[in-house]
């Protein structure tokens, strides 16, 4: 009984996946149509007008995102000489303790 419900399961999560994979690839199809679409109006305005049809165009600056986050630093106060770790007044931590340095054990020899 246990193999013809595992059989089951197996098929309706297939279905399911199956029905999912076509819900993505449709929603992939009308955005692409969409697109095209409203695409083919702008194309279809710009003869009308008279104008040359303009390709869309993303201007991407390499250069953007590196003076965003290297500028982004000048909004913060400068740091203080102390980091704010735990310490006492000369900035030394006050939880460190010296320990003694040993030799590792070698393996006893049989």
């Amino acid at each position: 009984m246990s193999d013809l419900i595992a059989v089951v399961v197996r098929f309706v999560l297939r279905i399911f996946l199956l029905l999912m994979a076509l819900v993505f690839i449709a929603s992939l199809l009308l955005a692409g149509a969409l697109l095209l679409a409203v695409w083919g109006v702008r194309r279809l305005w710009a003869r009308l007008t008279g104008r040359p049809v303009s390709p869309w165009v993303f201007h991407v600056d390499p250069r953007a995102q590196w003076s965003r986050f290297y500028h982004a630093a000048d909004q913060w106060p400068p740091r203080s000489s102390r980091s704010g770790r735990a310490g006492d007044s000369q900035g030394k931590p006050q939880d460190v303790q010296d320990v003694e340095v040993k030799e590792p054990r070698k393996p006893a020899e049989r």
